[in-house]
């Protein structure tokens, strides 16, 4: 029980996290936005969000999605701060950013739906899925 009550713990932490993102992000403050993003990586997953951005898609695959050192819930931490940081992109007008970032979101949310169960069903994971198809 006590580690279920620290995911939901971790889990409302990040949300409040994601909160100030999206103000950052709806103010145009891209610094803050940027700092922030990269505090949240560091503390939820013990990751730096820029070097993750900047792996091959090789790379990323090998190092983030088949690594038993990230758990599901770190894994779906970062595809999140990676899905924002996308959205960020497409908002600035860096589209090579914006294209590379999106890629690495379908891995990392492609790879989160193939780990759930049967009987298991993740509306974010799947809406993102969905999102980033088009």
């Amino acid at each position: 029980m006590h580690k279920k009550d620290y995911i939901q713990r971790q889990f409302e932490e990040f949300g409040k996290v994601l909160s100030v993102l999206l103000t950052f992000k709806k103010n145009r403050d891209w610094e803050a936005f940027e700092k922030k993003a990269q505090e949240a990586a560091n503390s939820f997953t013990h990751l730096d969000l820029e070097k993750t951005e900047n792996l091959s898609e090789e790379e990323f695959d090998v190092q983030l999605i088949k690594t038993p050192a990230l758990t599901y819930d770190q894994k779906k931490i970062l595809a999140n701060l990676l899905f924002e940081k996308m959205n960020s992109y497409d908002e600035r007008g860096y589209p090579e950013k914006y294209d590379a970032t999106k890629a690495k979101c379908r891995v990392i949310y492609s790879a989160l739906k193939n780990d759930l169960t049967q009987h298991e069903y993740d509306l974010d994971v799947h809406y993102k899925l969905e999102l980033l198809r088009k």
